[in-house]
């Protein structure tokens, strides 16, 4: 048997290539800025000077900030920093002298502190600097810089939406397709180096999910979000389930001081049309923000199996579908908060999305004894008919002390969602029906209910440690239960009395509580941080035969992120998680699920959870043309599951889950961001990743490794002052499956923006996957069949989109960080 790389010789390969002294480092990224030339010399020493930026009309704090520390009687640049997510800035190396600092940042004007004195060696504390939100011109240097696109703090990358290339008007499906690290299929769904992602807005986890959250998404506008945040590996503060990180989406809060907003719509070829809008209110201590939607979608889709049975007749079985969803969805939030004084904040926020779908379609079933002499063939059609409800209830009350330099977060939720569909199929047409017992009954009548209700509660306290420190406290606790009621009839003859139906539903009570600390500290360049969450949980069910089943997990869950400066161009982080995926109802359900007498869905209640442990690293170089950045990664996963399909003596096949004993994968992920250059700027990334799997405790043949290379380019043009152009490219390799493999996908997608009314205003026209490139497709292999299956959805589409903006009395705060300290 050839021998596969151990995870623990991979790691300590890693951990070996990030212990490269700065002056390694520096023989590597030098010949990146060999043509520049040498920077003028500033005086050294070894000073500190520290300080907190906040906006001066409220207590918020001012992020990615840019500070600069000059000589107070020439000016001289002497250093550099820019602020964290607490307003916080750190500037080293600073002689002995008298300075001023600069603070620039949009939406705020520029403010230049009175000089003070630095002696040698001391950390200068300057307190809280702020910033007015009108500008302000203090001198009449002008200055020029590009906003970068992305920042790269200790734990995660934030994405600045507002100047990522090709983003204006764009769903925030589209926008997240442009992010290195992300992958988006064609179904919608996000993936973190091929693995699902846990959504979550405004630090607090989506109140949707599954079909209802990528619909959101795919509808929600790009500019209505401030900022995404890519948590590769989550401290101890996020829930530790899933397994492929986070992804938080920054909404825009909107101005201070008077009103304003931002009003949208958008429709395309495929018969999607959205409005809706985005506002802010704020009156002295008052402040109104909500957001509203309507949407219009239709979606068409065509699927084509072909089986071939090795041991059964008949040889081949072929199915050929299509269907055509259409539906109308509406979303509104509204958050009221009340700041009584600077550092006292309470906020009431209501959420509710609501849609409605009508669906219909078709099956063509043929068994054939080979691809040309069919057997038997039928017809069944489908309709279906489904309604949501989801909203969500939140208060708390966020509260901080100068004094110990601390605040406190509590917050209690409520969500609730109802979910009704009714579906009839109907065997329409056929050949051959007599006496088989593969062909469905001819009538197939589902009514489905499901109310789902979950509370859920969190306190968060942080105080500072010395200068160089933070720890960080926490609790979280969230009970949830679900009932559905799920009624299948089948009727023989429908012009008779309708069957007695087949109760398929259940009931699930999930109980949660975590406890979590975390400790953050700067060591000179470099910031530490560790945690560790203890989490336990409970799942109980019961379906309706009256069996019953449950769940207990305890766990201990750290993390660690260490980030290191090596100077103002080069920064390096190295991070690792332990990651929980617990296995939901779809796949610990044993009831049959499928209406299809030749197909069997059904789950398996001994799955256990899928414990993975994560390793991954970034080095970050930046010259005058662009930025560069590596990013290797390693995992190890136990009790991983996947989706195994057997197929049966009468040609049935059942789908099912099992537990592999473990998978190792690791790779790296490399990409360049393009500065502008005369009006155009893009990235481009590759990215490789290997797998290995050991499913032996299942079978041998399940065990396998896997090799994926993939692509992405987007690129930004500015014609004009006002008129730009957008292209994307991407190439996603297949995977291979413990039983078959998935194709390759491509994708192209062009656009182009206009702006008008002083840039209030903008017009976007988008060409999404002109080419028709976008599809599914797969092949299946075991010892009794082969599968191949491919499916196409209407994704190609032109999409006109139209937005404006209004601002009255005020000017932009920024994106809003609820949820994380």
């Amino acid at each position: 048997m050839r021998r596969r790389p151990s995870f623990a010789v991979a790691t300590l390969a890693l951990l070996l290539a990030t212990s490269l002294a700065p002056r390694h480092w520096a023989l590597l990224a030098a010949p990146l800025g060999a043509q520049e030339p040498e920077p003028p010399a500033v005086p050294s020493g070894s000073a500190v000077v520290t300080g907190k930026v906040f906006g001066e009309e409220v207590e918020v704090a001012v992020r990615s900030a840019e500070v600069t520390l000059h000589l107070a009687d020439d000016s001289t640049l002497v250093g550099t920093a820019v602020t964290d997510t607490r307003g916080r800035f750190r500037i080293e190396d600073a002689p002995e002298g008298t300075f001023f600092v600069r603070l620039r940042s949009l939406g705020y004007g520029t403010v230049a502190t009175e000089p003070f004195e630095v002696a040698a060696a001391e950390v200068r504390a300057l307190g809280e600097l702020r910033m007015p939100v009108d500008a302000l011109e203090v001198d009449r240097v002008t200055v020029s810089t590009e906003r970068s696109v992305v920042t790269h703090e200790a734990d995660r990358d934030v994405y600045n939406v507002g100047v990522m290339p090709g983003t204006g008007g764009a769903p925030v499906t589209e926008t997240l397709s442009r992010i290195a690290d992300l992958q988006v299929d064609i179904d919608g769904r996000v993936t973190l180096r091929g693995q699902g992602v846990t959504i979550y807005i405004d630090g607090r986890d989506a109140p949707l999910s599954g079909e209802t959250l990528t619909l959101f998404m795919e509808q929600f506008p790009s500019d209505l979000i401030q900022e995404i945040e890519v948590i590769h590996n989550p401290p101890a503060r996020y829930d530790a389930e899933g397994t492929g990180g986070i992804v938080n989406l920054v909404t825009r809060e909107g101005v201070e001081l008077g009103v304003s907003g931002t009003v949208f719509s958008r429709a395309d070829t495929r018969g999607q049309y959205t409005v809706g809008g985005h506002g802010v209110f704020q009156r002295g201590a008052w402040t109104v923000n909500g957001r509203g939607s309507v949407g219009l979608s239709d979606r068409e889709r065509s699927d084509y199996q072909l089986r071939q049975n090795l041991d059964v007749e008949p040889a081949y079985l072929r199915q050929d579908a299509w269907s055509d969803r259409s539906g109308l969805s509406t979303s509104g939030n509204l958050e009221v908060a009340y700041e009584p004084t600077e550092r006292a904040r309470l906020y009431l926020e209501g959420g509710a999305w609501r849609s409605g779908h009508d669906q219909e379609g078709a099956t063509t079933t043929t068994h054939l004894a080979d691809l040309e002499t069919p057997i038997l063939a039928y017809d069944r059609s489908r309709a279906s008919d489904s309604r949501s409800l989801n909203f969500d209830l939140a208060t708390g009350f966020q509260r901080s002390w100068t004094r110990a330099d601390q605040e406190l977060e509590v917050e209690v939720a409520l969500e609730r969602g109802r979910d009704r569909q009714e579906r009839r199929e109907e065997v329409t047409d056929g050949t051959g029906l007599e006496g088989d017992q593969l062909i469905p009954a001819e009538l197939t009548l589902e009514d489905e209910n499901e109310l789902e209700t979950a509370l859920s509660g969190q306190a968060d306290y942080v105080r500072a440690w010395g200068e160089d420190a933070e720890i960080e406290l926490g609790y979280q606790g969230e009970r949830t239960e679900a009932d559905q009621d799920r009624l299948l009839r089948f009727v023989e003859d429908p012009g008779t009395a309708t069957d007695e139906g087949i109760e398929r539903g259940h009931r699930v009570r999930e109980r949660s509580h975590a406890l979590y600390g975390t400790v953050e500290r700067r060591l000179g360049p470099a910031s530490v941080q560790v945690g560790l969450r203890a989490e336990t949980a409970a799942l109980d069910f019961e379906l309706p035969d009256g069996r019953t089943f449950d769940n207990r997990y305890l766990n201990l869950f750290p993390s660690a992120n260490v980030s290191y400066r090596i100077d103002d161009e080069r920064r390096l982080r190295i991070s690792y998680s332990r990651r929980v995926n617990r296995p939901g109802l779809s796949v610990l359900n044993p009831v049959d699920t499928s209406t299809d007498p030749l197909e069997r869905r059904v789950g398996n209640p001994d799955i256990e959870p899928q414990l993975t442990h994560r390793l991954t690293m970034s080095a970050t170089w930046s010259t005058s043309t662009g930025s560069l950045r590596l990013s290797p990664h390693l995992s190890a996963t136990r009790n991983g599951w996947s989706r195994l399909t057997t197929v049966d003596d009468r040609g049935v096949s059942t789908r099912t889950y099992g537990n592999v004993t473990s998978r190792e994968s690791y790779g790296a992920s490399l990409s360049y961001r393009i500065h502008r250059w005369h009006g155009w700027a893009g990235d481009v990334s590759l990215s490789a990743r290997r797998q290995n799997r050991d499913a032996s405790n299942l079978e041998e043949r399940y065990s396998g490794t896997a090799t994926r290379l993939s692509s992405r380019v987007n690129i930004d043009g500015r014609v004009t002052d006002d008129f730009r152009v957008q292209g994307s490219f991407s190439y996603q390799p297949g995977q291979d499956l413990p039983q078959g493999r998935t194709d390759a996908r491509i994708r192209a997608d062009f656009g182009a923006r206009y702006r008008l009314l002083d840039d209030r205003a903008s017009v976007r026209l988008s060409l999404r996957d002109p080419f028709a490139l976008q599809q599914s497709s797969s092949r299946l292999r075991d010892t009794d069949y082969v599968l191949i299956g491919r499916s196409q959805q209407s994704t190609r589409s032109a999409q006109i989109s139209v937005s404006y903006t209004f601002v009255s009395g005020g000017a932009s705060r920024g994106g809003r960080r609820r949820g994380r300290p």
